[in-house]
């Protein structure tokens, strides 16, 4: 409750008036978003997930298409460690430009929708497009969690593909 309606419930006895904002109001339509919002995070952490898998497949297979390669770059000097950053940073890359690309697409759509309303509500309601609110927590959790998982999909097939090769 807002301080106007703390301040309103102090002034009015409770047993005369009920005072509600509107996320009183409408509770339901606040619960249902809170759970909307919780459910399409889920899925996009599963699609984050599968895209995951796909970058450790092809780092693996990249170790293992450039294995003559490496063995030109050990038999030049180049330690285990330097081999292993080589791949470490190329995963880094791979990881930060689909996670740059994917932020700036997504904040793309919602200013968009935001702006121009491209996705309209169904049924009669007094918002004609679907509301979108771009937050900067959101962001910085979204950001996070794909370059967590990133770092954690880049190092376990460079450090265990070049374990088994070096």
């Amino acid at each position: 409750m807002t301080a106007l309606g703390r301040q309103l419930k102090k002034t009015f006895p409770a047993e005369d008036f009920i005072i509600k904002d509107k996320y009183a109001q409408n509770e339901t339509v606040y619960k249902m978003m809170r759970y909307e919002k919780i459910i399409i995070f889920g899925i996009l952490l599963f699609i984050i997930l599968v895209v995951a898998c796909n970058v450790y497949g092809s780092l693996t297979m990249l170790i293992i298409e450039k294995r003559g390669d490496i063995a030109t770059l050990r038999s030049m000097g180049a330690s285990e460690a330097l081999v292993g950053s080589i791949f470490t940073l190329e995963g880094m890359m791979i990881t930060l430009l689909g996670l740059v690309s994917g932020m700036l697409l997504g904040l793309l759509l919602c200013l968009l929708q935001q702006k121009f309303g491209i996705i309209g509500m169904p049924g009669d309601f007094l918002v004609q497009s679907y509301p979108v609110v771009v937050r900067s927590f959101d962001l910085i959790i979204s950001f996070a969690g794909v370059l967590l998982i990133g770092v954690f999909i880049t190092f376990f097939p460079t450090k265990s593909t070049l374990k088994k090769m070096l």
